[in-house]
């Protein structure tokens, strides 16, 4: 099997994603401890954390993930049609969202207690498109297995990002100079996809169609019915544990929360992001249960192995290095990131495989384990609080969300076993 798996390309097209993911990750893992220390503190991330936490509750469900069903069309026709209902649609969402915070942004400002950045809201409906636009993007170069392409626009984002807020940073501006520059990451990369799907698909605009596009979305409506409100949900919850955090422990707490994921996403979400697209690739071409459950338990096991490593690594790490390198501000990142990296660790697993649940069509199921996944998060959270305040809010939160995903892991073998949709 492995050796069938490498012939097919699977293991190039990892590593082709792998490289450009790490050093897209590389880039703001060296920056960042320059703009801790020098430029913004941990309220101004608390604040970009809060602020992108909430846009991305919209813009992550604007195109109603269509995207995802992109990979899955034979026919060019279909899979253009299908990217251009879902960018349509995004457009949608984005103009009635520019409405809603033109509207509400001083309410919004005052419910975040960020009264003198509510303007900052009026963003929303850029930031909608910019990312729904990239999403898009990824999943068509996905489909036509151009991962270079991907892993190049990865560089490009991330590369404009951190330089524009290091720009910033000695502009002294605020957490502003933190959100301004992630939208011109999103910008510089949008403007990349574009000018490589122009050259590559210049006959395209003779597929586009208006009765293929509503017969597409017809076709993919599964995604929309169950996909988003999954998505949305999970969205939520990122919001919804963030507000706790900044209700009852300030932006501060936030802020390092927010950082110290950002530094562990160099360590998990490389591999993951890399991976899961090449995996959701492969996986549309296994028809055989067998061959699908050896697989997912083949790298359910080597995903382990690897996420251990980040955990080890983040216990061995001294205070005093942190302390040193950052300053005494930051006094706080290093204990709260060993609590967050026992449940990143087991998220690194679980969504680096969690394209599974919609090859076999469990989106319907999904939705359930998120609302399940939104209970947890409040239980571990109150739980942990009233026995130990702030770190046991920590322990619960953390130990609630590796609970779930431990549970969506095992629940894929059971759903491959079950599958109709597998011979």
């Amino acid at each position: 099997m492995l050796k069938s798996i490498q012939n097919s390309g699977f293991a190039k097209n990892v590593f082709v994603l792998f490289s450009g993911s790490l050093i897209a990750q590389l880039i703001p893992f060296f920056i960042l401890p320059i703009l801790q220390k020098y430029y913004f503190t941990p309220g101004d991330f608390g604040l970009l954390t809060l602020f992108v936490t909430f846009f991305e509750l919209f813009s992550r469900v604007a195109t109603l993930k269509l995207e995802f069903g992109i990979v899955l069309q034979n026919r060019t026709r279909d899979a253009i049609n299908l990217a251009i209902a879902a960018i349509k649609t995004s457009f949608y969402v984005a103009l009635i969202s520019g409405v809603f915070v033109a509207v509400f942004h001083k309410e919004l400002g005052e419910y975040y207690e960020v009264s003198n950045y509510s303007y900052y809201f009026l963003l929303l409906p850029i930031y909608i498109l910019l990312s729904s636009f990239t999403d898009v993007a990824n999943y068509w170069f996905n489909r036509k297995k151009n991962f270079r392409t991907i892993a190049y626009a990865k560089v490009v984002q991330t590369s404009f990002a951190e330089s524009s807020k290091l720009v910033f940073g000695l502009l002294n501006f605020n957490f502003n100079g933190l959100l301004l520059g992630r939208l011109l990451g999103y910008i510089t990369t949008s403007l990349y996809f574009l000018s490589k799907f122009l050259k590559s698909d210049k006959k395209w605009l003779r597929l586009v169609n208006k009765s293929d596009q509503k017969r597409m979305i017809q076709s993919n409506k599964k995604f929309i019915f169950f996909s988003t409100p999954s998505v949305f949900i999970g969205a939520l919850i990122n919001l919804s544990y963030l507000n706790l955090f900044q209700y009852y422990y300030g932006e501060d707490v936030v802020g390092n929360i927010g950082v110290s994921m950002l530094y562990l996403g160099t360590g998990f979400g490389v591999i993951s992001l890399s991976f899961s697209q090449v995996f959701y690739s492969k996986l549309a071409e296994i028809t055989q249960k067998s061959v699908m459950s050896t697989t997912y338990k083949r790298f359910s096991k080597n995903l382990f192995l690897v996420a251990i490593l980040p955990v080890v690594g983040v216990f061995l790490i001294p205070q005093q290095f942190v302390v040193y390198l950052l300053g005494e501000t930051w006094a706080e990142l290093l204990p709260i990131a060993k609590i967050m990296v026992v449940w990143l660790a087991v998220w690194f697993i679980s969504s680096s495989l969690s394209f599974i649940f919609i090859r076999l069509g469990k989106q319907r199921e999904m939705v359930l384990f998120d609302l399940v996944h939104l209970a947890l998060i409040f239980i571990g959270f109150f739980v942990g609080k009233y026995f130990y305040e702030l770190p046991g809010a920590l322990w619960g939160f953390s130990l609630s969300q590796a609970l779930f995903y431990l549970i969506t892991i095992f629940a894929a073998t059971r759903f491959i076993k079950r599958s109709n949709l597998l011979d």
